[in-house]
């Protein structure tokens, strides 16, 4: 995929993961049409695994972490599901590092589609 390309999902459960040669912490944000989030419970994290429609799995450190997403269990008015990455070490930033997001048919584990954002620094 490149920058603001967007695809069909041919499945109701998809999961995201996303790599890198360092530690990512992977989160999901559950949107409004307005890009904002209902309340802490759109939050979901490796504190808060779980939310309406959206699961987070923590990799253990030898696996990315991932978001998994039901498109059917996902609340009306929820607009997008944005995941984010961010490096878990204190001070680590992207410069430097190349993340690449997968995503994959949560019930077969087939990819869709991956996506690498351009090189920072």
């Amino acid at each position: 995929m490149t920058p603001g390309s967007n695809i069909p999902l041919p499945t109701a459960r998809v999961t995201v993961d996303v790599s890198a040669p360092v530690r990512l912490d992977v989160s999901g944000l559950l949107l409004t049409a307005d890009g904002k989030v209902r309340s802490d419970d759109d939050f979901i994290f490796y504190n808060q695994p779980t939310g309406p429609g959206v699961t987070y799995r923590s990799g253990g450190g030898t696996a990315p972490d991932a978001i998994t997403v039901d498109t059917t269990a996902v609340p009306p008015g929820i607009e997008k599901i944005v995941v984010t990455a961010s490096p878990d070490a204190a001070g680590q930033t992207f410069q430097g590092i190349e993340p690449t997001a997968t995503l994959r048919n949560a019930d077969d584990n087939a990819v869709l589609a991956t996506f690498t954002p351009p090189a920072l620094g």
